[in-house]
């Protein structure tokens, strides 16, 4: 999973944070906060933050989602209102987990029952590591792998790599050059045509006449406005 841009402010009674998740699922999102605890989940992106003071779930809780910046901006109320929480400009503290895991030791006696041996049920953890979001340049990429509109995005598959199967089919479209892109693309074409479905198409057209033949409501109103 993805740790995502974020920042935090405050005012006396609440503390805000704002976190950018272009990529995300917006329909799919969880978010948690009790105490120091804060969790952010959005397909494909998680966000663990150990929070510098105490919030609290309290009915005044609030969040937006700027679908143009990709942010989604959450408001959580202070447990005590008026109180100044310190370092939030520290991101790596915000990062690094609450406790760590107890450890277990090398050597520990074993008990059997009569019944047998039990296996210890293993939760997940969720204090995994988390490193601070790093913007990759555009100048630290090759400027022969652009693509998008007009070829003016680039870089942006570089933190999806878990992702990229269920999104497109080139491994690695940031070093993949547009010559060897449309290679690729057309080799898959070819190995997914199917010579039945293109004539069954081409003779049992009565779905595409009736699309053809379908006029819009503009239609009439363009027609109006021009004549």
């Amino acid at each position: 999973m993805l740790t995502p841009a974020f920042d935090l402010s405050q005012d006396p009674d609440f503390l805000t944070v704002a976190i950018r998740v272009p990529y995300a699922r917006v329909s799919e999102f969880d978010v948690y906060f009790e105490g120091v605890d804060f969790k952010f989940y959005a397909k494909p992106y998680f966000l663990r933050l150990t929070l510098p003071g105490r919030v609290v779930e309290n009915g005044s809780e609030q969040g937006s989602y700027d679908a143009d910046k990709g942010i989604f901006t959450i408001q959580l109320p202070k447990e005590t209102p008026g109180q100044h929480f310190e370092g939030l400009n520290m991101l790596t503290a915000l990062l690094a987990p609450r406790k760590s895991r107890t450890v277990k030791p090398l050597v520990e006696e074993i008990a059997i029952s009569e019944e047998g041996v039990e296996d210890d049920d293993e939760e997940f953890d969720w204090e995994i590591e988390q490193s601070p979001y790093e913007e990759v340049s555009e100048g630290a990429l090759n400027p022969q792998c652009c693509y998008g509109f007009g070829n003016l995005r680039s870089g942006v598959f570089q933190r999806l790599q878990d992702e990229l199967s269920e999104v497109i089919d080139i491994g690695d479209p940031d070093s993949t050059p547009a010559a060897e892109r449309r290679q690729k693309r057309q080799a898959a074409e070819l190995a997914k045509f199917d010579p039945d479905h293109y004539l069954a198409d081409f003779f049992e057209d009565e779905a595409i006449e009736q699309v053809l033949k379908y006029k819009p409501w503009w239609t009439d109103t363009y027609s109006k406005m021009v004549a």
